[in-house]
C-alpha cells in the first residue's frame, strides 16, 4: 500500500472519529438541554403552585371575612351604635377620633399626642368617642385594616379596647405590609395587654366575631359628617363640630400645643 492511500485511509477515519465525538456531543447537549428544560418547567409548575396558594390565601382571607360580615351586627359590650367610648367622666365634652389602624398619620398622632389625650380624658377634661374606619384594605389591598378592627372590637367586649389600640399603634407595620391580616399576630400583640388573652378572646378574633360591627362602622365613616364637612380621610379629630389641628407646618405639633388648643374649645363650650 502506498503512503498516499494510507494516509487518504487515516484522515478518512480522523474525519470519521471527528464526527462520531460532535455528534456525541450534540447529543450530550440535546439530553442537557432537556433535562435543563424539564427543571425549568418543574421549577415553572412549582412557581405556579406558590402563586396560586398564595392567592388562594389571599382569597381564603377575603372569603373568610364575607362569609361573616353580612351575618347579624353584634355590638361589643359597652358601645353604642359603632362608637367606641372612653374617658372617667360621661358627661365631659366629646373629642371625636376617626382612624384607621393601618393609617400612618394615625400612628404619628398617636404617638406624639396619644398619651396627652389619655390623660384628658382620664381626668374627665374630656371623653373620647373612636370611630374605627377600615377603608385602606380597599385602597392598599389586604384584610389588615378589617382584621385590627375586628382584634380591636374584641378587646372592647373584654373591657381592654384602649390599651390594645395602643399596643395596636405601637407595633403598626408600614402601611404596605398586611401584617395586621393575620390574626396570629394579632394574637401574639394582645398578649402585651395585661389580662386580655383567653379563650374567649382569641375565639372572638380569629372567629371574626365582630366582622358585621366592623362594616357597619366603615358604612358609618362614609357618611361620617364634622360640621357641614365630609370625613375624607384619617386621622380626623374634632370637637363641638369643627377639625382640630394636629400639625404644624409639616410635622405633628406639639402635646402643649394640642393641649391648648383643647382647652380653649372646652372653656368656650356651654357647661
Amino acid at each position: 500500500m502506498s503512503k498516499k492511500n494510507d494516509d487518504g485511509k487515516r484522515t478518512a477515519r480522523e474525519r470519521m472519529q471527528a464526527e462520531r465525538i460532535r455528534q456525541q456531543q450534540a447529543d450530550k447537549r440535546k439530553r442537557a438541554l432537556i433535562i435543563g428544560g424539564s427543571v425549568v418547567a418543574v421549577l415553572a409548575v412549582a412557581a405556579g403552585i406558590g402563586i396560586i396558594v398564595g392567592n388562594n390565601e389571599s382569597d381564603k382571607n377575603e372569603s373568610n371575612w364575607a362569609s361573616v360580615a353580612d351575618q347579624p351586627l353584634r355590638q361589643p359590650a359597652g358601645v353604642t351604635g359603632t362608637v367606641v367610648p372612653y374617658g372617667s367622666n360621661p358627661n365631659a365634652p366629646v373629642l371625636t377620633i376617626y382612624e384607621d389602624f393601618r393609617c400612618p398619620i394615625c400612628e404619628q398622632v398617636e404617638t406624639k399626642l396619644g398619651a396627652t389625650i389619655q390623660q384628658l380624658a382620664d381626668a374627665g377634661t374630656i371623653r373620647l368617642e373612636f370611630h374605627i374606619a377600615s377603608f385602606l384594605d380597599r385602597n392598599l389591598g389586604g384584610n389588615g385594616s378589617k382584621y385590627a378592627a375586628n382584634a380591636a372590637a374584641c378587646a372592647q367586649d373584654a373591657g381592654k379596647f384602649k390599651a390594645y389600640h395602643d399596643v395596636l399603634y405601637a407595633n403598626q407595620p408600614d402601611e404596605s405590609s398586611d401584617k395586621f391580616g393575620k390574626n396570629s399576630y394579632l394574637l401574639d400583640l394582645a398578649g402585651q395587654v395585661d389580662g386580655l388573652r383567653s379563650p374567649a378572646f382569641d375565639q372572638c378574633v380569629n372567629d371574626l366575631a365582630f366582622a358585621p360591627w366592623v362594616k357597619q362602622s366603615q358604612e358609618d365613616f362614609n357618611t361620617a359628617k364634622v360640621g357641614d364637612d365630609q370625613v375624607t380621610g384619617t386621622p380626623t379629630l374634632a370637637m363641638n363640630n369643627q377639625k382640630l389641628k394636629y400639625t404644624e407646618g409639616n410635622q405633628i405639633m406639639s402635646p402643649e400645643a394640642f393641649k391648648a388648643q383643647i382647652e380653649q374649645i372646652v372653656a368656650t363650650m356651654p357647661k
